[in-house]
């Protein structure tokens, strides 16, 4: 399941609002929007999405950042080091570093 975390700091910081500007902006009380400000918010209707989306100028879906699901972090090095030779990732997985071995697919193994 990807992660999902809220921008509206982030956002609200880059139009210089603090969280009573922004509440007055977004017509809402300052510590549902202190609560969204310090992530202790969970659970926000759409009446206020709506607000803090008309405030800060963005569609609704701008206020959420969808980080990659950790689970499929591989997916981001997928391929990256081309294709291995017959019976070359046991090797490395064993950590048989021999001369064969693809320097980028040593490089793969160890990139984040």
């Amino acid at each position: 399941m990807p992660r999902i975390a809220w921008r509206v700091e982030e956002l609200a910081a880059q139009r210089g609002l603090g969280a009573r500007q922004l509440a007055e902006a977004a017509g809402l009380d300052q510590k549902t929007v202190r609560n969204i400000l310090s992530g202790r918010a969970t659970r926000v209707d759409l009446s206020t999405i709506a607000g803090l989306s008309r405030a800060l100028g963005v569609g609704p879906g701008s206020l959420w950042d969808v980080g990659a699901d950790p689970a499929r972090a591989w997916e981001r090095t997928a391929g990256a080091a081309g294709e291995a030779r017959p019976g070359e990732l046991d090797d490395v997985l064993a950590g048989d570093w021999s001369e064969r071995t693809d320097p980028a697919l040593e490089r793969a193994l160890h990139s984040p």
